[in-house]
């Protein structure tokens, strides 16, 4: 809802700013570079080379630039056939596994479908139905067998190689192959796309404990370290444990003050600008997360390097690396945080549980035990007892 008050103000929900200006406006001018905007352009056609149609199209270009060849033209790889005789069938390709009508319809389907494995699963038809690593494997084999037989023919039976890569694998790289493709492991693809699998469905809390390990496996490497050295005689030269703020307040200090001109000892104050590459507390990927958030608070990598300026951008510096340290500090403390509580929830569970097993226990044998009869009055007694 919008109301028009005197003035000629317009006031909405969310604020208030007069009529007939925008609500927003730049706060400095923008340089526009003349030269540069007086670029023409022109609606034209072109034809793309990779096309057999010869379809006419059109695009924006600049006006006065013509191209001999489409430019994306380059792109469009095509992958080659991967044809044979019968009788290099029989003598290189002939598998127990494998019968040549199963075997050209994959190679079909591969050169059609430019070697997408996963559209080529889910076309490929035969049966008994075979997963992906045997198709990649029945097709790299072929493709590597006959490149490598028709390569040694024309070279009179030498098979020429060069850095460990048989020469022939660079020369049928349009066929799909690769020097990686060359011994397919069937065994090893399998387990790695387990091991993806495994990885992707993996939940937080399975992240968290992996993390957990691995820290603790850093820690006993560290020891078992320490404890060689100490056993070999050596100093075990191993810097002492530092509290998370000692080594926030450390990392921090590890950016070089501002230096002072001596008498005869002269210095560029632009090299205060490097990065304290080497320093004692700041390791690469602190020294990357710095460069981040300077980038991002748009901090120029070069500023000029005046003496306001250089102490200005080493405070911010100091800043940043506490910050980051003290992040990651509160990171790892939140850590063992929810780690307690985990822990504590479970002992009280347990608790809890055995208290209930405790109790229902106390009631069974409270059922079991015999029930105790109150004796019987006769009516004498009865008589007897009101008498007196």
């Amino acid at each position: 809802m919008a109301s028009k008050l005197a003035g000629g103000e317009v006031v909405l929900d969310h604020g208030t700013f007069k009529a007939n200006q925008p609500p927003l406006a730049p706060k400095r001018k923008l340089k526009i570079d003349r030269k540069k905007s007086d670029v023409e352009w022109q609606w034209a056609p072109f034809t793309n080379q990779a096309r057999e149609d010869g379809l006419v199209l059109h695009h924006w270009q600049k006006k006065g630039v013509e191209f001999a060849e489409y430019p994306y033209a380059r792109f469009n790889t095509k992958l080659e056939r991967v044809t044979y005789t019968d009788d290099e069938y029989e003598r290189l390709l002939a598998d127990r596994h494998w019968t040549r009508s199963d075997t050209d319809y994959l190679i079909n389907l591969c050169h059609r479908l430019d070697l997408r494995w996963p559209v080529i699963l889910d076309r490929y038809a035969p049966v008994p139905p075979r997963p992906l690593e045997q198709l990649q494997r029945r097709y790299y084999h072929c493709a590597h067998a006959l490149a490598r037989d028709r390569y040694r023919r024309s070279r009179g039976g030498r098979l020429e190689s060069e850095g460990g890569v048989p020469a022939y694998v660079d020369q049928s790289q349009a066929l799909g192959i690769s020097s990686r493709t060359r011994d397919f492991d069937v065994a090893y693809e399998e387990k790695r796309r387990r091991q993806a699998h495994v990885a992707y469905c993996r939940t937080r809390a399975e992240e968290a404990e992996e993390r957990r390990l691995r820290d603790e496996l850093k820690a006993v490497e560290l020891e078992s370290r320490r404890l060689k050295r100490r056993a070999r005689g050596q100093p075990a030269d191993e810097p002492p444990r530092r509290s998370g703020l000692e080594a926030a307040r450390l990392a921090a200090n590890a950016i070089a003050p501002p230096k002072r001109p001596q008498p005869g000892q002269p210095y560029l104050q632009s090299s205060r600008l490097k990065p304290p590459e080497g320093a004692q507390g700041l390791s690469k990927g602190m020294l990357t997360k710095l460069a981040l958030v300077l980038e991002e608070l748009g901090v120029p990598a070069r500023p000029i390097p005046t003496k306001l300026s250089c102490d200005a951008y080493d405070a911010l510096r100091r800043d940043i690396v506490t910050l980051l340290s003290l992040q990651k500090l509160a990171t790892s403390k939140d850590l063992e945080l929810r780690q307690m509580r985990r822990a504590a929830d479970d002992q009280h569970a347990r608790a809890q549980h055995a208290a209930r097993a405790a109790q229902q226990h106390t009631r069974a044998q409270a059922y079991a035990a015999p029930k105790r009869t109150a004796p019987q009055v006769t009516r004498g007694q009865v008589q007897k007892r009101a008498r007196r």
